[in-house]
């Protein structure tokens, strides 16, 4: 893209083509379709903002700041996060694309050193270092199950009389399933006391009355010899 607005003399932003590139989904075809419709949007200048609001495209910012606030465990920052978007009409769905997407390069440099990480990012990325900052502040075991409950929420938003409301209870769910966080929340196990039986005693031998009355048999008497 870049080299053919190049040659068009279009003037376009970085992350602009970055957006239409990834709203393409790999096909050059939609991605060129993509471009000229943002052409006409965007009066023959392609810019971010413009993008993002002809795909429907959630800010980026709002995405970092609820993967910070799920690695701080910040829930107030979730809801408030969410009533944002509900207010300016972003699409819960596209929070949890976005949202994964960084996620999975989240996952990607936390897989390698931290020295490696920070010389993979790329500069001409502005979302680099926000990603870098990510990756070393959430558990990589976190990233993963996030990235989890992102996918199967996407799926869920549809189910839901309230696309926010469901947005909001899927990004809960990791702050539900955190292990310090549940080990916090949790109530105190209660004391169970085990009733020990008492020991038996032996009951003394006790001989039946009747058994006790009873005479002993007398002996016979021998019988006389014919």
């Amino acid at each position: 893209l870049t080299h053919v607005l190049a040659q068009e003399n279009v003037p376009a932003e970085a992350q602009a083509l970055r957006l239409l590139a990834r709203g393409a989904r790999g096909s050059m075809r939609d991605a060129l379709s993509l471009t000229d419709q943002a052409i006409a949007f965007g009066s023959g200048h392609i810019a971010e903002a413009a993008v993002r609001l002809m795909l429907g495209s959630v800010d980026r910012s709002y995405v970092f700041q609820l993967i910070d606030a799920l690695a701080r465990g910040d829930g107030k920052t979730l809801v408030d996060t969410v009533d944002v978007l509900r207010l300016n009409g972003l699409s819960g769905a596209s929070t949890l694309e976005d949202m994964s997407a960084v996620l999975q390069r989240m996952a990607g440099l936390q897989a390698v050193q931290q020295r490696a990480a920070a010389a993979a990012v790329d500069a001409s990325d502005p979302d680099a270092a926000e990603v870098l900052r990510l990756a070393a502040l959430l558990p990589a075991d976190e990233t993963q199950l996030l990235y989890s409950i992102c996918l199967h929420g996407r799926g869920e938003l549809g189910l839901a009389p309230d696309e926010y409301a469901a947005l909001t209870m899927v990004l809960l769910r990791l702050l539900a399933f955190k292990p310090e966080g549940a080990a916090a929340l949790a109530p105190p196990a209660e004391k169970k006391t085990l009733n020990t039986p008492e020991p038996m005693v032996p009951a003394p031998d006790v001989v039946p009355v009747a058994q006790a009355a009873a005479p002993a048999p007398a002996p016979l008497a021998p019988t006389a010899a014919a």
